[in-house]
């Protein structure tokens, strides 16, 4: 296969190439002189936008039903778990272990399970005379409990329309969190005990189509939907269906799709004794681990917050971290870093798992004979239960047309060669997008809250209600060519290459790119029609 290669001198020599087009709109990623900017053609939609699906009811998921709500449109919102509230739905009960090692990505959420071919939606099957074991796995592959844990909290994040009480303290417990998004769900009538029809709980959306009218005409999309109904402590059914929409919001979050390193040696420790092996979104509370000896993997907010936790039940806790050359994320990590107890034994990065012994007559045999290299060249033993706190990959197991794991970070899809560029290649980051928000290809999928480094609550309602104006006219999106130009620009920027901080922002270029939305949008309500977006200096400061 021939790819078309990103690095900068290729821009700057190669003709022919995407990035020969000049870069036209100064947007926040961007250092392009004002000079540089020329009118734009708009992008012209191919089929009237009226009907929206959105997938998730986290915070920025219920966020985006309130813009299109009120701006008349028919919505639809669908949330496999049976309560809003995405990430901040805690629960005791545990996600399923994450596999080691790393699946493909248009499974790694989860593996879209499909009706039977050839039977007429809607469609059921029942499970009866079930172990409740069984069921619970059932239930906890389709609801995916969250990777959050008990004594987890945050400071307080805030949606403009349900302020927080005065002396409300800045650090809140996930128990705060989860009651506020509620509250705010119930707001608007969306909650799980609402009974509003516009939402389906404890549905996963499982394919994402392109729909076409009588005429062949691309018309639209068509949703694969599966419903788990627990009917009683050994059975359930599912229930399966398809929805057709006009375009499509996917608010489904960045932390579902685990990530464990490929360490030589892993998979075997993890096959043999995979219940004393996890990956962090598994933990829950320090009391399970009382008196072991704990390895935490990851020197990330996950990774030191857990070693913190830990470390006042377990026996002895080490704490792995790897040397961390990205300059956006060093100081964020330092200061993960420094809140460490002096308890934890911080130590470098693992090299190797040397095998275990195979003894499968005993249970009680263990991990604690097993040794771990590090990088240093020191051997590590002892351990009872070792934790991943290694992060997340961006999945979407709906959408596997638009997946593509053979490019490499510096390739995309040639020119010319009829293909889409994909939105997801290694799952470190999402490419194609328009301000993070419209797939360039298809402008009808519009994405909420996958940068890191956001208050994702506040950042939500402006990259909705910016789809949200789109998708009416009320606001203008560039034309395609310029989408991309935009869009390589970007790329350059960002050094030649896709990678991990491609959809890093933090608080500077959020701000700059919620003072960019909000001018661009109001400038075009005043061309278009609709409402002006209201702020406030905090909201751009």
């Amino acid at each position: 296969m021939h790819l078309t290669v990103l690095f900068i001198f290729l821009f700057l020599t190669v003709a022919n190439t995407t990035f020969q087009h000049p870069f036209r709109y100064q947007v926040p990623f961007t250092s392009t002189n004002d000079d540089q900017q020329k009118p734009s053609n708009s992008y012209q939609f191919k089929w009237p936008i009226r009907k929206i699906a959105i997938i998730g009811a986290g915070a920025g998921g219920l966020v985006t039903y309130r813009e299109f709500a009120r701006m008349g449109y028919e919505v639809r919102i669908f949330e496999r778990d049976s309560v809003p509230g995405g990430n901040w739905h805690y629960t005791d009960e545990v996600p399923l272990n994450a596999p080691v090692p790393n699946l493909d990505l248009s499974e790694a959420d989860f593996q879209p399970h499909l009706p039977p071919e050839n039977v007429v939606l809607p469609y059921e099957e029942s499970f009866v005379g079930l172990e409740p074991s069984a069921v619970s796995e059932a239930r906890r592959a389709h609801r995916a409990p969250k990777p959050i844990w008990h004594s987890l909290t945050s400071t307080a994040p805030k949606l403009r329309e349900l302020p927080w009480p005065e002396h409300t303290p800045l650090t809140l417990t996930q128990n705060h969190l989860q009651r506020y998004v509620r509250t705010f769900a119930s707001l608007h009538q969306i909650n799980s005990n609402d009974n509003n029809p516009n939402t389906s709980y404890n549905t996963r959306v499982e394919r994402v189509d392109k729909r076409y009218d009588a005429n062949g005409k691309e018309a639209g999309w068509s949703l694969t939907l599966r419903k788990f109904i627990e009917t009683g402590p050994s059975s359930y059914k599912i229930q399966w269906w398809t929805e057709e929409f006009d375009a499509i919001v996917v608010a489904s979050g960045r932390f579902s799709a685990p990530n464990l390193p490929r360490i030589p040696g892993l998979a075997q420790w993890a096959q043999l004794y995979p219940h004393l092996i996890s990956h962090s979104r598994q933990y829950r509370r320090p009391e399970e681990f009382t008196n072991q000896t704990v390895l935490v993997v990851g020197g990330s907010v996950s990774g030191t917050e857990i070693a913190e936790d830990l470390s006042g039940k377990a026996k002895k806790v080490f704490l792995s971290i790897r040397p961390h050359e990205d300059s956006v994320f060093r100081e964020t990590r330092n200061m993960y870093l420094s809140r460490v107890p002096k308890n934890v034994s911080i130590v470098p990065e693992i090299k190797f798992f040397h095998p275990l012994p195979i003894r499968p007559t005993d249970e009680n045999f263990g991990i604690g004979v097993g040794e771990i290299e590090l990088i240093n060249g020191t051997l590590l033993r002892g351990f009872d239960r070792i934790i991943f706190a290694t992060g997340f990959r961006y999945a979407f197991p709906f959408l596997p047309q638009y997946h593509n794991a053979s490019l490499r970070s510096n390739e995309t899809i040639p020119a010319g060669s009829g293909r889409p560029q994909p939105l997801i290649t290694d799952g470190t980051h999402i490419r194609s997008l328009h301000l993070d928000s419209f797939y360039i290809e298809e402008p009808t999928i519009g994405f909420i809250n996958m940068n890191l480094g956001i208050e994702s609550f506040m950042y939500s309602e402006f990259a909705a209600s910016a789809i949200a104006k789109v998708w009416a006219g009320e606001a203008k999106l560039p034309s395609t060519q310029e989408m991309w130009d935009q869009h390589w620009q970007r790329v350059i920027d960002a050094g030649g290459a896709y990678g991990g901080q491609f959809m890093y922002l933090g608080s500077a270029k959020e701000a700059a790119l919620v003072r960019y939305i909000i001018g661009w949008l109001n400038e075009d309500a005043v061309k278009y029609g609709g409402h002006q977006v209201s702020h406030t200096s905090l909201d751009i400061s």
